[in-house]
C-alpha cells in the first residue's frame, strides 16, 4: 500500500488545469492578441507554480506528524499569498506593463485555473477514499472504566 497521498492529488489537478490554460492562452490570443497571450500565459503560469509548490511541500512532508503537514499545509498557503500579493503589486506599478499584457487576460486566466485546480484536487481527494477519520487502536477512557461515565449523566 503506498503512503504517497500527494501524488494522485498533483496528477488529479496538474492535467485539467494544464487542458483549461491552454484554452484560455488560446481565446485570449484570439480576441486579445499577443498582449492577451502574454497576459494569459502569465497567468496560467503564476497559478500553476504556486498552487503546485503548495502541494510539493506537503509531499515533502507527508511522513512526519499530521501536525507537522498542517502546519506546512497552513504556512505554505500563507507565503503564496503574500508573494501572489506582492507580485500584483509589483506589476500594478511597472510602467508599460499595460503595453505588454492584457490584465484582463490575466485575470481571467488566473480565475479559470485556480477553480480548475482546486476542482482537480477535490476530485482526486475523492476518488482517493481516505478516511477522514483515525484507526486509533488504543483503548478509550470509557472502556477501561467499564463506561459508566460514558453516558454524560450525573454520577
Amino acid at each position: 500500500m503506498t503512503t504517497d497521498r500527494v501524488t494522485p492529488l498533483l496528477r488529479g489537478a496538474l492535467l485539467p488545469t494544464l487542458v483549461v490554460a491552454a484554452l484560455v492562452v488560446a481565446a485570449s490570443t484570439v480576441v486579445a492578441g499577443s498582449r492577451g497571450l502574454v497576459g494569459a500565459s502569465v497567468g496560467a503560469a503564476v497559478v500553476l507554480v504556486f498552487s503546485g509548490v503548495g502541494l510539493l511541500a506537503m509531499r515533502a512532508v507527508r511522513t512526519m506528524y499530521p501536525e507537522v503537514v498542517l502546519l506546512v499545509a497552513v504556512g505554505s498557503y500563507f507565503v503564496r499569498v503574500v508573494i501572489f500579493g506582492g507580485l500584483l503589486a509589483i506589476l500594478g506599478t511597472v510602467d508599460g506593463i499595460d503595453d505588454v499584457l492584457n490584465r484582463t487576460a490575466t485575470a481571467l486566466a488566473v480565475l479559470a485555473c485556480v477553480a480548475t485546480w482546486l476542482a482537480g484536487e477535490l476530485r482526486a481527494f475523492v476518488r482517493m477514499r481516505q478516511p477522514i477519520y483515525d484507526f486509533d487502536d488504543r483503548p478509550s477512557a470509557s472502556s477501561t472504566t467499564g463506561g459508566a461515565n460514558s453516558s454524560g449523566g450525573a454520577s
